[in-house]
């Protein structure tokens, strides 16, 4: 017979492992998503909104927003598509008049983005 517990060092490792890529994909989602939309709705979308008609401000954040993540290796079409999280996300903000639904929906979006595998 076998005992078992020579197995725990390795099973204790692989949990260790498991929580911190837990913890690292919930603070990278809390991070990000939180920074981008201070970003791209509270400031940029704000501002703009002052300067040109709110559809225009909508459109040139989403766009913005979209290509932005090109720089993390993304293609220009997928980040295109992206774009249109920025239109959601602009949407959310301007019916609810905060910015705070927009970050939780964006920590949401970011953690399935996390643990499927398509970013980091």
């Amino acid at each position: 017979m076998v005992s078992s517990t020579i197995l725990i060092p390795l099973y204790s490792q692989e949990i260790s492992d498991l929580k911190t890529i837990l913890l690292f994909g919930i603070v990278f989602a809390i991070i990000n998503a939180t920074l981008e939309e201070i970003i791209w709705r509270g400031i940029m979308l704000s501002s703009l909104k002052r300067n040109v008609s709110t559809f225009y401000a909508v459109v040139i954040t989403s766009i913005g927003f979209g290509l932005l993540h090109i720089s993390i290796g993304i293609p220009v079409i997928i980040s295109l598509l992206f774009s249109f999280g920025g239109l959601f996300y602009a949407i959310v903000v301007l019916k609810a008049k905060s910015i705070y639904p927009s970050i939780v929906f964006h920590i949401v979006i970011n953690l399935g983005m996390v643990f499927n595998g398509w970013i980091i």
